[in-house]
């Protein structure tokens, strides 16, 4: 029954424990992958009869090895405009040096599309913007769509990172390099590891500096002071300008997510979001994890009410395990982004009931945090100051009209009133 879920499975005897386990984490380590152990419940104090050793990694073939990097070089080196699209499976593989080395020797710019923002610093010279077909930053889509190759590495063409299929790439001027194996155009190379070849393209990959290409955007000057509502214009630059070097940002599927995903992050900070499978309720607890993971880092969550309400109880988690994260909750009056994208946006599955959303971290034994609601830019710039000073937790419901949506949910809306005509 796991099979299709996992890379790996086993059932736990005392005869195979060792050679199994060691089995099973060299698999999870080789493809990022889940693993399936079985223990039955009589086996779990009986003694162990058996020895093993640790496994050691597959290596790349030497000889797809060789033509891989040889047609890649070759197709970058005759290519009048290239850049690099890399990947969040550069991330998952615990490549981002690699890559970043690979960026440097060739002097290449790069793009990254949603689900792969902060692959790579975008504080990097290098970094052109982002990539989401005609959703996102125009200049840069001209740029990346035209271009003689576009190397990709570990990128994953998804619904989102597509920009809901509006990407136009031609399939023969692209290369991706992937976990274990290497396209090249149409031609497919196996068993190559992903690291081998960024090592071996750093190493020879002649340096480009001749290539103009577009600036990184970002999302301007904050609007509205005072007492003025909080609209998609005053909300998501504020919340760019507060995002500091090496923060781990962590944004719901949904509204948010979109509007932040045009902030320029800062040098050494981290964009978190579920991407791949759209799941409402993902960003709570995973920015718990990923305080778990880094309590030395700064955590920031933003996340909409609708999605809130699947996973809020694992805000009591964060006070649990002394972290001191800053949560943005942000309040529309129901699900948006359904709004935005179903025939009627005003039918009742779209509404939500209303909490009182500030004062969940009290509830939930989050003792001395510092906790706000707020209805106007002036009341958002004080709640936002005293969160980066307050030495505690922070959640701040930030209050907006039913309707307040960054460009992309727009873009995205408009394109579905058209199917729906259509």
């Amino acid at each position: 029954m796991t099979a299709p879920a996992v890379c790996a499975r086993t059932i736990v005897t005392p005869e195979n424990c060792v050679a199994e386990t060691e089995r099973l984490i060299a698999a999870a380590l080789y493809h990022r992958r889940p693993v399936y152990m079985a223990f039955p419940m009589d086996v779990a104090n009986q003694p162990v009869v058996a020895s093993g050793n640790p496994l050691t990694a597959p290596q790349s073939d030497p000889t797809s090895l060789e033509s891989a990097v040889n047609a890649i070089v070759d197709a970058v080196t005759r290519a009048k405009t290239a850049c690099v699209l890399p990947g969040i499976l550069v991330a998952r593989a615990g490549l981002r040096r690699e890559a970043t080395a690979l960026i440097d020797a060739s002097g290449l710019p790069f793009a990254t599309m949603i689900m792969d923002k902060t692959t790579l610093d975008e504080g990097h010279p290098n970094y052109i913007g982002m990539y989401d077909g005609r959703l996102m930053e125009e200049n840069v889509r001209a740029f990346v769509e035209g271009a003689d190759c576009v190397l990709g590495l570990g990128a994953l063409w998804t619904d989102f990172s597509s920009g809901a299929f509006t990407a136009r790439l031609d399939r023969s001027k692209t290369i991706n390099v992937m976990h274990h194996s290497t396209r090249v155009g149409n031609v497919f190379f196996e068993d190559v590891e992903m690291k081998d070849v960024l090592v071996a393209l750093a190493a020879r990959l002649p340096k480009r500096a001749d290539v103009k290409v577009p600036k990184p955007s970002d999302l301007g000057v904050p609007s509205g002071t005072g007492g003025d509502k909080i609209t998609a214009e005053a909300l998501y630059p504020r919340w760019n300008r507060f995002l500091k070097p090496n923060d781990i940002l962590v944004a719901e599927t949904g509204t948010s997510s979109m509007g932040l995903g045009m902030a320029k992050m800062p040098n050494g900070a981290t964009f978190h979001n579920q991407t791949l499978w759209g799941a409402i309720g993902w960003a709570t607890p995973a920015a718990f994890g990923a305080a778990i993971a880094a309590p030395d880092r700064r955590t920031v969550l933003v996340t909409g009410e609708g999605s809130h309400q699947l996973t809020a109880q694992e805000v009591g988690q964060f006070h649990r395990f002394g972290l001191k994260p800053i949560i943005f909750l942000l309040n529309n009056n129901g699900y948006l982004i359904e709004r935005l994208l179903c025939k009627d946006p005003e039918t009742y599955c779209n509404d939500v009931a209303q909490w009182h959303y500030h004062q969940l971290p009290q509830a939930l034994g989050c003792d001395g945090w510092f906790t706000a609601r707020v209805t106007t830019c002036g009341e958002l710039d004080a709640a936002m100051s005293k969160a980066e000073s307050c030495g505690s937790g922070a959640y701040i419901e930030v209050v907006t009209d039913k309707y307040v949506a960054p460009p992309m949910a727009m873009k995205l809306h408009e394109s579905t009133k058209a199917l729906y005509k259509s």
